[in-house]
């Protein structure tokens, strides 16, 4: 199938395009010109790749836990696609994609993976998967309180652009765990095709007009707004 996907959720934003078994795929690590190069790294990709907007079957993105920026810029220039050309786009939860490569992996291994985007210095968001399957609500939290949700003797595979930060904390402060990181580093992109070609196998849904981004937190305009009117959230 031909797609094109956005992993939105981190500063570092990345594009790919597939079409069949070639797939390209680029990284933008641009700080706040993101709105400007989107597109263009769209355009890139998928001339590359040799498509045309109307080629596409459809679409994948991140939609959240992320930064505001990033997961509205990402799902705005997809849903453009999806007025001018019909393509579906289908969202994806950023922290199910992280753990998606390790899912039949720690199938065998009887391992907890641990998908983890930074919200702050020292504070994640994440969720507890087995075998691909979600065990907990994705929530935020210091590492301290994270690592406290597990039993020293599991063993966790961490995973995500949170993951290096997060292990290394542990592993100085809480040596008596056992805390793996793989590939930190690494985008989503690919996970994205592979979860919605199985959402589409599956006759899941694609996100409708009204569908946005999944915000776990207030931006930090809401918050200073609230601070200045402490009215507004008494009336909330």
């Amino acid at each position: 199938m031909n797609a094109l996907s956005i992993d939105c959720s981190v500063s570092k934003i990345s594009i790919a395009a597939k079409k069949d078994n070639k797939l390209v795929k680029v990284t933008l690590d641009v700080g706040i010109k993101q709105s400007e190069k989107l597109l263009p790294a769209i355009d890139y990709v998928m001339a590359e790749a040799e498509l045309k907007a109307n080629d596409l079957d459809y679409s994948a993105v991140t939609i959240g836990p992320g930064t505001f920026t990033g997961l509205r810029l990402g799902l705005s220039a997809l849903k453009a696609i999806n007025l001018a050309y019909n393509v579906p786009v289908y969202g994806i939860p950023s922290l199910e994609a992280y753990q998606w490569p390790y899912r039949k992996l720690t199938a065998s291994l009887k391992t907890i993976v641990l998908p983890l985007l930074e919200e702050k210095e020292d504070e994640y968001f994440y969720a507890h998967y087995e075998s691909g399957k979600l065990l907990t609500e994705i929530t935020s939290a210091p590492y301290e309180e994270i690592i406290k949700s597990f039993d020293p003797e599991i063993t966790v595979l961490t995973c995500g652009p949170g993951a290096l930060h997060f292990t290394e904390s542990v592993n100085e402060n809480f040596p008596l765990y056992k805390i793996n990181c793989f590939a930190p580093e690494n985008d989503c992109c690919e996970s994205l095709f592979q979860i919605a070609d199985n959402m589409i196998e599956t006759k899941q849904p694609p996100l409708q007009d009204y569908d946005g981004p999944l915000y776990f937190r207030k931006s930090e305009a809401e918050l200073v707004y609230e601070k200045n009117h402490p009215e507004s959230k008494e009336n909330n």
